[in-house]
């Protein structure tokens, strides 16, 4: 089971890190030829303010889903590590699983949204691309950030409260 998580990890790594390059690369190429067309042949491409918005909000929501893994979002850690370990372990615990309850819902939100586009088949004005495709990047990473929370909270509860630091749970998850 554990090399099924291992692999799992791994895959998930490989889409966050790949969606959020290309995502991030196509929108910087997308708005330096738009600019290029503006100024130095006076016209410009009518959909590519949008589609720049939509390919960063994709970047940004793909690289904050692998932020919960890395660890870079902000938390207080430095109140963590002064806590002696079985309370800082608790503590840990608790608010690992007030996120991941938060991201849940995050994904529901996000599923239901999309279900509602869908039915509604509203399309964007610029890009005519239906607006469930471009709103499914919310339940994707809302869930591959969850999953990440899950696989810290597990860690956090394996590790035994007398030894237990914030450090140990980053290096279990690399």
């Amino acid at each position: 089971m554990k090399k099924l998580f291992k692999l799992l990890d791994k895959w998930l790594d490989y889409l966050n890190m790949t969606v959020m390059t290309v995502m991030m690369a196509a929108a910087t190429l997308v708005a330096f030829i738009n600019v290029v067309l503006r100024y130095i042949f006076n016209t410009s491409m009518v959909w590519a303010g949008e589609l720049t918005s939509y390919l960063f909000i994709w970047s940004a929501l793909f690289g904050a889903a692998y932020g919960f893994k890395i660890g870079l979002h902000i938390g207080v850690t430095a109140v963590i590590q002064a806590l002696r370990p079985k309370v800082a372990k608790v503590v840990l615990t608790i608010s690992l699983v007030i996120i991941f309850i938060y991201l849940c819902c995050l994904v529901k939100w996000g599923y239901d949204f999309v279900l509602f586009n869908y039915e509604l088949e509203q399309v964007s004005i610029d890009l005519h691309m239906p607006f469930w495709i471009i709103y499914l990047c919310v339940p994707i990473t809302m869930s591959i950030a969850a999953y990440q929370v899950l696989l810290k909270i597990i860690a956090t509860i394996r590790i035994p409260s007398d030894k237990f630091s914030y450090d140990m749970i980053m290096k279990e998850q690399h």
